[in-house]
């Protein structure tokens, strides 16, 4: 009996024991549970989050066109950087219109971190001490007008342009290494929809938060083709291009603005001014722009010769004709940079013509002719 009795103490001892560790591990089961919410709820981290400089933190909060846009100096293909090409100077800016310039490289220290200063490429230091916009410094560092994130931030490794969604172009000729999302499978990651070109010189161009890709990998591209139309994919806060330049070996960024500082280059793997002529140009290629005349003949009123024309390499023209009812009808296309066609009309309608065109290098635009009225017959008149 007492040896029962000791082995059935034994097993109450052990069953007890099995309770409190059970009833601990259900303690930390919840614990976890509530610190998994706790961290599902919170800010996104690092850039999602990048603080007013000087402030206490904010709520942030996504901010888009016009915000990122038209803010900061305008890149316009007219100014000098004052510095002399390097020897291997090839690129052209990406894009054509004038521009804001959102963010510049950072020379002092292009890893992402956030500091409370940065390097421009002519030596000027912007502090992000004053507690908002440096005023010192004609960029802007580092506060949007909204007060919620960075424009100038510190960190960066490249150039941010104010494309909305608008034709990106391939700042020299290469071949397409990556052009797909930056991260499969993740739209909100990195720079989202990217494309990367491998200029057979050590370096390749980078162009990031693509709203559309329109070349694949391994094709060639051409100088001032259009590539893709900027956007805001991955963890880009409003529309815009982030161009960057890198080294093909993982040697990391470079600044194709190169380095007029009166001191030395914080950034020693920089290669110098990397602009065709030591400033940045567009591309100078022929860009479209569409004419479309209609022109009634003298001895028939009701029948006139419509013609269309626009510069621009390989052109390919799509015409409508636009009728009383206000309907658009495909009407002629075709190759060639200059096309013309004769069309016949009804007495007393009004008619007129719309072309669009796209160049072999994927640039487009789109035009039309004046209205055109072909007269009512008077009484009795014949028709031809």
């Amino acid at each position: 009996m007492r040896n029962l009795t000791k082995t059935g103490a034994g097993r109450l001892g052990r069953n007890h024991t099995v309770s409190i560790l059970v009833s601990k591990a259900m303690r930390v089961v919840v614990l976890l549970v509530t610190l998994g919410a706790l961290l599902l709820s919170a800010l996104p981290a690092q850039a999602h989050s990048a603080l007013p400089p000087g402030h206490q933190p904010v709520k942030y909060s996504r901010w888009a066109y016009p915000s990122q846009v038209a803010y900061g100096p305008i890149e316009n293909g007219q100014g000098s950087t004052g510095i002399g090409p390097a020897a291997g100077a090839f690129l052209t800016l990406p894009f054509m219109g004038p521009h804001y310039i959102t963010s510049v490289f950072d020379h002092c220290y292009p890893d992402y971190n956030q500091r409370d200063h940065l390097c421009r490429y002519d030596g000027t230091v912007a502090s992000a001490k004053v507690g908002g916009p440096d005023p010192s410094f004609d960029a802007g560092f580092a506060q949007t007008p909204g007060g919620h994130d960075y424009l100038y931030y510190s960190g960066h490794d490249g150039y941010d342009y104010g494309l909305y969604y608008e034709p990106v172009a391939a700042a020299a000729p290469g071949r397409v290494t990556v052009a797909n999302w930056l991260v499969p499978g993740c739209h909100t990651c990195l720079s989202g929809q990217t494309i990367e070109i491998d200029h057979g010189n050590g370096l390749l161009t980078f162009y990031g938060h693509l709203s559309r890709i329109d070349v694949s990998k391994g094709q060639y591209v051409s100088r001032g083709q259009v590539i893709g139309l900027s956007g805001m994919t991955g963890t880009a806060t409003g529309p815009h291009l982030h161009f960057g330049v890198y080294h093909t070996n993982g040697g990391g960024p470079v600044d194709p603005y190169g380095w007029g500082g009166s001191y030395a280059d914080p950034w020693s793997k920089d290669v110098g001014d990397l602009w065709v002529g030591g400033s940045p140009r567009y591309a100078g290629i022929a860009m479209p722009h569409v004419s479309v005349t209609a022109v009634p003949h003298d001895d028939n009123p009701a029948v006139f010769d419509v013609s269309w024309s626009s510069p621009g390499d390989g052109a390919r023209f799509t015409v409508f004709a636009v009728g009383p009812d206000g309907n658009r009808r495909l009407w002629s296309g075709g190759a060639g940079n200059n096309g013309g066609q004769t069309f016949a009309g009804k007495p007393g309608e009004a008619y007129w013509f719309w072309a669009t065109v796209t160049t072999n290098l994927g640039w487009w635009d789109g035009g039309g002719s004046d209205v055109v009225r072909v007269p009512h017959l008077n009484h009795g008149a014949a028709t031809t």
